[in-house]
């Protein structure tokens, strides 16, 4: 955590195509670092995805999001003066991008922007350029995420629905609860399970408005005999895999859009044999390849906690905690 005297500059308020941001020093570590706010709440985050998704442009032959590479594109024109500055007076630091959920999209967009440009361009040494996003929402096509990955690191906590959470996936989520076996589930499943999917679902898909109302009003007459008329028979998955097909040979089916850089997943795991009832929670970190995607949104309890910055905090600090000499640097170099 960086010391108040080593923030150059902060910035609270957001304003358009821009959040809340600010400039610091990290001496021990030799670092210039720009740190980017995200949206305040999840359900902001999932407004702005869903509702811009859709709109996509094109840089350096690749698709990325267009509200988040015109945020980065504010930084590069107005901040880039000051970020040389500093680098300037720092000779030797590195400068590194962070951000949390869309500052994490926007901080790493801005390095693959900043790699692009020549050293006399910017007046500073692409190659010291790194950027680090904790829960980045899909923002780049799948070439880009991969071509990023030597210095774009994106880290997913477990069933965080933000990386997961585009068009393309609500789309997908959309038709599995259209074709899920809701009668068959009911019987199988304390109820109270049941009404948690549901009203998962329903804060995830909220924008779907024909599944949300089917399962609102299938909970609310749940114990009537005339159901809604909606699918109660899953489809099989052949049936599912061609309904997708025909969607996206139709273009009703929006562009993938991938986490950008190298992932690593954080795994929440039980040790049940600790001695507990209930087994002693602790935490993996997993590395998967460039271009990994998670495509289908998971309904759980913790698809909302599971974005918190608080959560990536104490799950990194249980990972690091188990390797022996090790610190934050020897994972996100």
């Amino acid at each position: 955590m960086l010391r108040e005297s080593n923030v150059l500059k902060y910035v609270k308020d957001s304003s358009v195509m821009r959040p809340g941001y600010y400039i610091g020093i990290d001496p021990r570590k030799k670092l210039i670092i720009l740190g980017i706010r995200g949206t305040h709440t999840v359900y902001d985050l999932i407004t702005d995805i869903v509702s811009s998704s859709i709109e996509e442009v094109t840089f350096e032959g690749y698709s990325t999001h267009f509200g988040i590479a015109e945020a980065a594109r504010w930084f590069l024109t107005y901040e880039i003066g000051t970020i040389r500055t500093c680098l300037e007076k720092h000779e030797g630091f590195r400068l590194r991008l962070v951000g949390h959920s869309l500052g994490g999209a926007i901080a790493s967009l801005l390095a693959i922007m900043l790699k692009k440009k020549s050293s006399e361009e910017l007046g500073f040494s692409p190659e010291i350029v790194s950027a680090v996003g904790y829960a980045t929402p899909p923002c780049v096509s799948k070439g880009l995420a991969e071509s990023c990955s030597d210095f774009v690191t994106t880290v997913v906590m477990q069933d965080d629905i933000v990386p997961r959470l585009s068009a393309a996936s609500l789309a997908r989520l959309r038709i599995e609860i259209l074709q899920t076996d809701w009668m068959s589930l009911i019987e199988k499943e304390d109820w109270k399970s049941v009404m948690g999917l549901v009203t998962n679902a329903k804060q995830v898909v909220s924008s779907v408005q024909d599944v949300a109302h089917k399962l609102a009003d299938y909970a609310k007459f749940r114990s009537v005999k005339s159901f809604p008329a909606f699918p109660l028979k899953s489809k099989s998955k052949t049936e599912n895999a061609v309904s997708l097909e025909k969607e996206e040979a139709t273009g009703t089916m929006p562009e993938e859009l991938f986490v950008p850089g190298t992932i690593y997943y954080i795994k929440k795991n039980i040790d049940t044999n600790a001695g507990s009832s209930r087994g002693i929670e602790f935490y993996t970190l997993w590395r998967s390849p460039p271009g990994e995607h998670f495509q289908r949104i998971v309904l759980s309890s913790k698809i909302i906690s599971d974005h918190k910055c608080d959560s990536h905090q104490h799950a990194l600090r249980d990972v690091i905690k188990g390797l022996p000499g090790a610190n934050d640097n020897d994972i996100l170099k």
